[in-house]
């Protein structure tokens, strides 16, 4: 957390919901919001977090990049 009415702190997860809506969302119509709130698991689980690339991770998946940074440093994964 930053100061108050700093743009930035939000810059990530503004991001993630812009992704969220444009990819996935408005391409469905969901019966009860019990399905609406697995398919948003499945999004950021199964592709946002594991197979989407982006650009700040140098093309790498979330997933991908924590394990090249990872290896990189010597951590083991908790």
């Amino acid at each position: 957390m930053g100061l108050t009415g700093v743009c930035w702190d939000n810059a990530v997860a503004e991001n993630l919901f812009s992704h969220l809506k444009t990819e996935m969302y408005h391409h469905y119509d969901f019966k009860n919001h019990l399905s609406a709130r697995t398919a948003v698991m499945e999004y950021i689980e199964g592709w946002y977090n594991r197979r989407r690339p982006h650009s700040n991770n140098q093309g790498l998946s979330p997933a991908s990049a924590l394990t090249a940074y990872q290896q990189q440093y010597g951590l083991a994964a908790a």
